[in-house]
């Protein structure tokens, strides 16, 4: 590392993180994440948000799928990774469920986590004053409801033709105990409120000393390309990416195409996971209601709410 020589001290910053210092007289670089790299005043390192650069959004947008190491500083994973302790000890978390709509149900089989949603100004989580209330690490200036605001907003930007409804976002804390997963499935499902969902994001909130090796902390992301939805199709070879889940790093993917895992943690597991919605469509109530089954009245009314701009969001509509 090059120690700052010189009256103008400036660092390269590689989606909000310090990669190197950099002088007029000399630049280095180290464990550069992106090629895409911002320089920025020492000053203000501290209030720079997170960024996703276009390259990313380019290759989200031609594989499907884009994976942002260091996204979030260690400084701001860790005081994330405390708030989800506060909030579980103040009993802000439930065992998670599956399914979609009327099929939502716990199976331990199948999944064992626990989940705590999201929100701007939600009373039960503002009310706790020990996380923070309305100053928590999510709710002030500058935190982590801005920050993710921030990047729907370069999402949207990146494709005029379906919009996304911020109104309708969905956010969520995850975390999954010693032991935990979740096997294979999709996050958007025809027929479904779930149709909605238009990029799913994973944050990863764990500790900077996080060993992915299977016979230390383990946990990866498995991101299934074979072509298949909930199982690989018959015949075909596996093919996967795993994802490490290091502090910081950032997972975005397309939610109708990429299905994908939570392999078995040894240890603590934390993250956070949202999914950037569409704007509700006529079109949308027509396919709920023309679902095997029958129509689902209470969903078809709750979507015909979301499209009158109510703030519910589909974490609301999906139970």
């Amino acid at each position: 590392m090059v120690k700052p020589s010189g009256l103008f001290p400036w660092v390269l910053l590689t989606h909000g993180v310090v990669s190197a210092f950099v002088t007029p007289q000399q630049t280095t670089t180290h464990h550069v994440v992106s090629s895409t790299l911002r320089l920025t005043p020492l000053n203000m390192v501290a209030t720079a948000p997170p960024q996703i650069s276009p390259s990313d959004i380019q290759t989200l947008s031609n594989q499907g799928y884009v994976i942002i190491p260091k996204f979030l500083p260690q400084s701001l994973v860790d005081e994330l990774r405390q708030d989800i302790t506060t909030l579980r000890s103040n009993d802000a978390f439930k065992q998670a469920k599956i399914g979609q709509d009327s099929t939502n149900d716990l199976n331990t089989n199948i999944r064992i986590a626990e989940t705590c949603f999201l929100g701007r100004s939600r009373p039960e989580l503002t009310s706790i004053a020990s996380a923070g209330g309305t100053n928590s690490v999510r709710d002030r200036s500058g935190g982590m409801y801005d920050i993710l605001d921030g990047l729907c907003d370069s999402l949207d930007n990146s494709d005029p033709l379906t919009r996304l409804d911020k109104s309708l976002s969905e956010l969520l804390y995850a975390y999954y105990p010693q032991g935990g997963f979740y096997r294979r499935h999709r996050d958007a499902i025809p027929n479904s409120a779930s149709v909605l969902r238009k990029y799913s994001l994973l944050l990863y909130l764990n500790k900077e000393s996080w060993d992915p090796d299977p016979k230390a902390d383990a946990g990866q992301l498995r991101i299934h390309l074979d072509g298949g939805g909930d199982e690989c199709p018959p015949g075909v070879e596996p093919n996967y990416v795993d994802v490490d889940p290091l502090g910081g790093t950032l997972v975005l993917f397309k939610s109708e195409m990429v299905p994908h895992e939570v392999l078995a943690t040894n240890s603590e597991r934390f993250a956070l996971v949202g999914w950037y919605n569409r704007g509700v469509t006529a079109g949308d109530i027509g396919n709920l209601g023309d679902a095997g089954g029958g129509a689902d009245i209470a969903r078809v009314g709750m979507l015909l709410v979301a499209m009158g701009l109510m703030t519910f969001g589909v974490a609301s509509i999906i139970g």
